[in-house]
């Protein structure tokens, strides 16, 4: 009898923390920052380009800001759109 308690305990233990593991809460939350922040530094990126700090350094300083951004947003938009 005590053994069957404990084993339905841990069986219902595991079947709630993989319910919990394979939820995707939490997912895409940040998509409206992540825009902000890419509209906001490409077009930092465009405005600098026809000043005079225009040079390879800044925009290659401007792509590593501007690249993994990139990715996020492109993961988020195709995440959106698959739920």
């Amino acid at each position: 009898m005590l053994s069957s308690i404990v084993s339905s305990s841990a069986a219902a233990t595991t079947a709630s923390s993989a319910i919990t593991m394979t939820s995707a809460a939490g997912i895409g939350v940040g998509g409206a920052l992540i825009a902000v922040l890419l509209i906001m530094l490409l077009s930092s990126k465009e405005l600098i380009s026809s000043t005079t700090l225009n040079s390879p350094k800044m925009k290659k300083a401007m792509n590593l800001a501007i690249m993994p951004l990139l990715a996020v947003f492109v993961l988020d938009v195709a995440f959106m759109v698959m739920m």
